[in-house]
């Protein structure tokens, strides 16, 4: 048997590798069980999510992507109520999960829209856009988006790209025999019923005391801090689609898909307790859909929960009635 030359070994040796990692990659699953595998993290609620969309046959006319402030800020069953007052029936499903990230949102986006008529999708926004993706998409993306996703200015796309085969594999198995792995092969009623109850937005049964003077003392310290952490731009506007070009593609795909689906596209920035008024891209933003801003809600501590960023049960109230005054004009107007 004649000896292989070094540079023809290598040769195969790569053409097998990048064979077996395509081959990996492209191994089919059951995206159900993708959605499950985030039980037992903060993103658990993802599962809940998938099953609002593939099985149950609600509307979902307005649908909510975003970071934690959006979930905690935005009470669905409140605001449904608030647009039927104004004659306004819709079904609202809020799609917002823990951390930033335009990736998986526009992941969560195409879930809603490739199954539901959205009339409006409502994309949420804080200070300054992310320059990284969300931790959770790795996990969450279809691989065709892992492998889409832009390369400029993004740390995270080879250890994306490079954990997919394994993923895959690993979903390929459960989707095989999911008991195995405590995951639900069919859809439960019972269990999408009872995972339906979202606690941040149960009914008070008592008044909320209004926060003491050591609590407001802690809320202004980490307001302080969050300014003095946040990392401005380093790069001079005109290459902020370099800094930023992570996100500003998402952002045009987020738009594109809106248009492409006939939904309508807002933005909704929810600022942190004396924080900014306007987040600093909203002119640009301003060239795909309106921009609201709650920025009534940074000027009462009470309207904070334990932290400066996420809604207390009165700013939750504040918020969702003042949401629904803005959406109302933008969805009677809307074909």
């Amino acid at each position: 048997m004649p000896i292989l030359s070094l540079p023809r070994f290598l040769t195969i040796a790569a053409a097998v590798a990048a064979a077996a990692f395509i081959g990996m990659s492209l191994l089919p699953h059951d995206p159900y069980i993708r959605y499950q595998t985030m039980q037992g993290t903060i993103f658990e609620r993802a599962t809940w999510m998938y099953e609002r969309l593939h099985f149950d046959p609600a509307p979902a006319d307005i649908v909510l992507v975003g970071s934690s402030r959006t979930a905690r800020g935005i009470d669905p069953g409140a605001l449904e109520a608030a647009l039927a007052a104004k004659d306004l029936p819709l079904k609202v499903v809020n799609l917002s999960l823990a951390a930033s990230g335009y990736d998986l949102q526009l992941t969560l986006a195409r879930e809603a829209l490739a199954t539901r008529e959205v009339k409006l999708l409502v994309v949420s926004l804080v200070e300054q856009f992310p320059r990284d993706g969300h931790q959770a998409f790795a996990d969450l993306g279809r691989p065709s988006e892992i492998v889409a996703a832009p390369w400029l200015v993004n740390r995270n796309f080879v250890h994306n790209l490079a954990r997919l085969p394994i993923r895959q594999l690993q979903l390929a198995l459960k989707s095989w025999g999911p008991e195995a792995f405590g995951l639900r092969p069919d859809f439960d009623p019972e269990a999408y019923r009872l995972a339906a109850f979202d606690p941040r937005f149960a009914p008070l049964t008592e008044a909320v005391p209004k926060k003491t003077e050591e609590e407001i003392a802690a809320l202004e310290a980490e307001s302080d801090f969050r300014h003095r952490d946040l990392t401005l731009p380093v790069l001079p506007e005109s290459l902020s689609w370099v800094e930023f070009g992570m996100t500003q593609s998402y952002i045009k795909q987020l738009a594109a898909l809106a248009e492409a689906e006939g939904a309508e596209l807002v933005f909704l920035y929810l600022p942190f307790y004396k924080g900014y008024e306007r987040p600093f891209e909203q002119p640009w933003l301003e060239r795909f859909g309106p921009v609201l801003a709650a920025d009534f809600l940074m000027s009462d501590p009470d309207n904070y929960g334990g932290d400066v960023a996420h809604a207390s049960r009165q700013g939750t109230a504040l918020l969702t009635a003042w949401l629904a005054g803005e959406l109302a004009p933008i969805l009677e107007a809307a074909p």
